[in-house]
């Protein structure tokens, strides 16, 4: 019971990569997070067992997960929680090199853990797409 995206970035894996994890806090969509706080900046700590976060205007943090799979330019992996769930959920994303460009695979599994998450599966079906989308155009206007 899984979430599984793809899109194609125009840049090699590289920089489609470095785009994705370092740049995030450029192309994640701001505006109010989880919990009604305006979101300042997205951080991605490239290790595994780094953070993977959320700031607020506020100074104050939430952490969404931790790195759990850090290999550029090719697989990053992180756990996901919502402050509202007692679980977490695991996100893999591969970039593989495809032509010129970048194949952008996203799977969210863990979703069967339990009845408070798996209802709000389609409502994340939804968010990665427009998630990806925000990625994708900053992706492809990256210089190389």
């Amino acid at each position: 019971m899984s979430i599984h995206k793809s899109i194609r970035v125009e840049r090699p894996p590289e920089i489609s990569f470095r785009v994705f994890v370092e740049a995030i806090g450029e192309w994640w969509p701001k505006g109010p997070s989880f919990n009604g706080k305006l979101l300042a900046d997205m951080v991605i700590e490239k290790r595994i067992g780094g953070r993977f976060f959320e700031r607020y205007a506020d100074g104050t943090e939430y952490e969404i997960g931790r790195i759990t799979a850090f290999q550029p330019p090719s697989l990053l992996g992180f756990t996901w929680r919502a402050p509202s769930w007692e679980q977490t959920t695991q996100v893999e994303i591969r970039f593989t090199a495809e032509g010129a460009g970048t194949r952008v695979e996203l799977e969210h599994s863990g979703w069967d853990q339990s009845q408070n998450i798996s209802e709000t599966k389609k409502e994340y079906e939804g968010g990665w797409d427009f998630v990806l989308g925000q990625y994708q155009s900053r992706a492809d206007l990256s210089p190389d």
